[in-house]
């Protein structure tokens, strides 16, 4: 589905003279429920952005949901001003269906319609194979390394060299491969969500324990959640073994880029460990889910120093150790019988539980930096013939448009783009309808279906609700109430973010609020006493990585960065699921 007829087929509505959309005059973008993904895009995605990712998107989807015997079809995707709207089509069915048919009817489908035979086939194949082991494998040995080749040759082009005509190649050539990462993270979906659901939907059937403690057992499984794991790690260990560089690391009167630069500059092995690190570093987006419009890491030097300092004072055995204790203690809760079962299902989640994350890093974020930096030297040549304002507005051109707009200078307006810019910077997920269409209709019940496929349906089904779902509670006049992620307790001072341009106002010990965290919050969790976000699920960036780094945390409030003033006094109970302004 091609983005830009997507928007026009949604009926983009006139805004008002306070520059917001009228709700009232809003078009459905086509039959069906079509929900709001706020939870990933709670602020627009740049114009680059949606004008490639909804193919690839739904593709994906659609590749690993057969691949896997899914009694769904697609996760079918349009753009809407930006946002992101969803819409789940089940195998065979129309897309207005409201639910599935009666239970006998859907029974003899089962039996009779050939789609729902192989796919129910499917699930049992993959299954007895393991089949995400495979695709793991394949993973490792041939995509990412793939995916990393292509990004290099895309990296040592000289953008300041190119011509016009040349420049605008480069950026069609990011922008395929920028789609290419989108289809790849998606064709990932299953062999990363199956293991994972299939554990927390055995362990609570076993236990009755929220899913929570569950999911608890996996802290430690994905170091990339952190952001270059391996490499701050190297770069600490050298740093111990050096005294004059840790005086640069840690001398907060320096300038955080003339730390770098020193770092740098250091002898092997502090220079060499911090000029991986940053390497590494330079493909992850500051926040959020748009890699091409958002600052990356390395533009914000401040906080990669921080993290470097964090890192020097923080004990790594203590987070190591959170994943076995956890296990530990849902294992003591599932009864004898069943905790070979449980071994083996722990064993297969926190095999693949790296590849929910690493299918974004070495993929579609690892393309979107490149063609960031591709329209910032796009965005500098017209920025000076006065097309645009800041080279950093040409993020909000589709890659045709960055063509006519620097061979002919046709395209958008100056305004139109301006329009644009400021749009993508001051909207939210609540200027936008949540939902198009009628409420989704409830899935079929797990009991129609035969062993395997129920198992496979079960599962997925979590994993999806726990990425997406918040809590839908709603706010007190001085609590607000969310999804119980990490446990623990925490008293202290409201940090009401806007973005992740405002980290820096973090310290030691504050509460984290913001409306979804990404990437670049991994630089201030170290100093980080809890987090709260609007959105997010059970498996939302917010609840992983508080989990790894033992935070107390509740996400999904909805409404926690505008009841919560910044600067209050708060308590955070990540047990209960309840933030107090105290």
């Amino acid at each position: 589905m091609d983005a830009s007829r997507s928007q026009e087929a949604a009926g983009a509505a006139p805004t008002t003279t306070a520059g917001r959309p009228d709700p009232g005059r809003w078009t459905a973008p086509g039959p069906g429920s079509w929900v709001q993904d706020g939870s990933h895009v709670p602020r627009p995605l740049c114009r680059f952005t949606s004008s490639l990712i909804t193919a690839p998107f739904e593709a994906g989807f659609q590749e690993t949901l057969a691949r896997y015997g899914s009694l769904l079809e697609s996760l079918d995707a349009v753009i809407v001003d930006g946002f992101l709207y969803q819409r789940l089509r089940p195998v065979g069915a129309p897309p207005e269906a409201a639910g599935p048919p009666p239970e006998p009817v859907f029974r003899e489908l089962l039996e009779t319609a050939p789609a729902l035979r192989e796919r129910v086939a499917t699930a049992a194949t993959v299954l007895a194979e393991r089949r995400w082991r495979g695709d793991l494998r394949r993973w490792d040995d041939e995509i990412k390394p793939a995916l990393h080749r292509r990004h290099a040759d895309l990296v040592r082009v000289d953008l300041g060299s190119l011509d016009d005509a040349a420049l605008c190649d480069h950026v069609d050539r990011c922008a395929r491969a920028f789609a290419e990462g989108v289809l790849q993270h998606h064709r990932h979906n299953a062999p990363a969500m199956l293991p994972v659901g299939d554990l927390v939907v055995h362990a609570i059937r076993w236990t009755g324990l929220p899913p929570a403690e569950v999911l608890a057992c996996l802290a430690g499984a994905s170091p990339v959640t952190e952001g270059a794991p391996d490499e701050l790690a190297a770069l600490v260990r050298a740093l111990r073994g050096d005294p004059a560089a840790t005086a640069v690391a840690t001398d907060e009167t320096l300038p955080a880029d003339e730390a770098l630069s020193r770092l740098l500059r250091s002898p092997d092995p502090v220079g060499a460990r911090a000029d991986a690190y940053i390497h590494a570093l330079a493909a992850l987006p500051l926040d959020g889910e748009d890699a091409v419009a958002e600052p990356g890491s390395l533009e914000a030097p401040g906080l990669l120093v921080a993290r470097i300092r964090a890192a020097l004072h923080s004990d790594p055995r203590a987070r190591a150790t959170a994943g076995t204790d956890a296990a530990a203690r849902v294992r003591a809760a599932v009864p004898a019988e069943h905790r070979t079962e449980f071994e083996d299902l722990l064993t297969e989640a926190r095999l693949v539980y790296r590849l929910r994350d690493e299918r974004a890093v070495h993929a579609d974020r690892l393309f979107g930096s490149v063609a960031r930096a591709a329209l910032l030297e796009a965005g500098r040549r017209l920025a000076a013939r006065g097309a645009i304002d800041e080279p950093a507005d040409a993020v909000d051109l589709d890659p045709a448009e960055v063509r006519s707009l620097l061979l002919d200078g046709s395209g958008p307006s100056h305004a139109e783009v301006a329009e644009r810019v400021r749009w993508r910077r001051t909207a939210t997920y609540r200027d936008m309808p949540p939902l198009f269409g009628p409420p989704p209709a409830p899935p079929v019940p797990a009991e129609w279906l035969p062993p395997a496929a129920a198992r496979i349906h079960e599962a997925l089904g979590f994993v999806v609700g726990a990425v997406l779902e918040d809590a839908h509670r709603a706010p007190e006049a001085r609590a607000v109430h969310g999804l119980a992620v990490s446990p623990g307790s925490h008293e202290g001072t409201a940090r009401v973010l806007a973005g992740s341009e405002e980290l820096s106002r973090i310290q030691a010990g504050d509460v984290l609020v913001a409306a979804m965290t990404g990437p670049a919050f991994n630089l201030v969790l170290p100093r980080l006493g809890a987090i709260v976000t609007d959105r997010g699920g059970l498996l939302s960036h917010a609840a992983i990585v508080a989990r790894e780094f033992g935070i107390p945390a509740v996400v999904g409030c909805q409404d926690a960065t505008e009841v919560i003033p910044d600067g209050a006094r708060v308590r955070v109970d990540g047990g209960t699921g309840t933030v107090t302004v105290l």
